[in-house]
């Protein structure tokens, strides 16, 4: 099966819900990548019932920026 183009992207998210989607991927017989996928996929198919399908092709993926001034040092307050 051929690769199709992968975009990394980090993101933030607390602890306790961190744990609590690991042992739903686990529950559910998925490695985390994997689970997040799956719930992707779920919104936007979704989004695309209620809403109407999505041409990718009109949307741009944007620059990625470096972190607004006291971004990092909030992170954890949250």
């Amino acid at each position: 099966m051929a690769q199709k183009n992968r975009i990394t992207f980090t993101v933030r998210i607390d602890e306790e819900l961190y744990k609590k989607m690991l042992a739903v991927a686990e529950a559910e017989g998925r490695d985390v990548n994997n689970h997040m996928l799956h719930l992707i996929r779920q919104n936007v198919a979704y989004h695309e019932r209620v809403h109407g399908r999505i041409d990718p092709s009109k949307v741009v993926i944007p620059a990625e920026s470096p972190a607004s001034p006291g971004e990092a040092a909030s992170e954890g307050s949250n």
